[in-house]
């Protein structure tokens, strides 16, 4: 199972990074957090197709998308930071569930499990949709993780990195890629 989804995570992204015309290259590796982070995070991030794939957090397998600049925008609203912070970083939107889990959720939904981890797109619209089905939705951030690389290897606001991953959690972990 996890072979298959890890393959179906390559898939997504490769998917993404062509349908959003972006050069993923600078996402494809391994990345660490900073020795004095503060909290450990290992990612390995497959190729993309398209846009969509697979990455490994911790061990655990998820789907991962190319961020659009509207969602770039939406994360730098979120984050309080300069407009124009992210737009010339490559960055790769989660789901804070790994795959097996969101194909846990929706069997015992009566979903389709196979049908909604299949890419990052379906997974993340089938998430967005039960969030908002809730009395209290959370905003789209705190439903998300993030792996941003700068292009032009400068620091990002409150960082002292050119990497970043972000969880509603843990919040900005500065990163370097292995």
């Amino acid at each position: 199972m996890k072979a298959i989804t890890l393959f179906g995570l390559v898939i997504a992204l490769s998917s993404i990074s062509s349908a959003h015309g972006q050069d993923t290259t600078e996402l494809n590796g391994i990345f660490t957090s900073l020795p004095d982070a503060g909290f450990e995070q290992h990612i390995l991030v497959s190729p993309f197709n398209a846009g969509e794939g697979k990455a490994e957090i911790n061990g655990e397998n998820y789907l991962a998308g190319t961020m659009s600049s509207d969602d770039k925008l939406l994360l730098e609203n979120y984050f309080f930071w300069k407009e124009g912070s992210l737009s010339k970083a490559h960055c790769l939107s989660f789901p804070t569930q790994p795959t097996t889990l969101i194909a846990e959720i929706a069997a015992s939904n009566g979903d389709d499990a196979t049908a909604v981890t299949t890419s990052y797109r379906t997974a993340s619209a089938y998430l967005d949709k039960r969030n908002a089905e809730t009395l209290f939705p959370l905003p789209k951030y705190k439903t998300r993780q993030v792996l941003c690389v700068s292009n032009e290897g400068k620091h990002f606001p409150q960082t002292s990195a050119s990497i970043f991953f972000y969880n509603a959690q843990v919040g900005v972990i500065p990163m370097l890629k292995q």
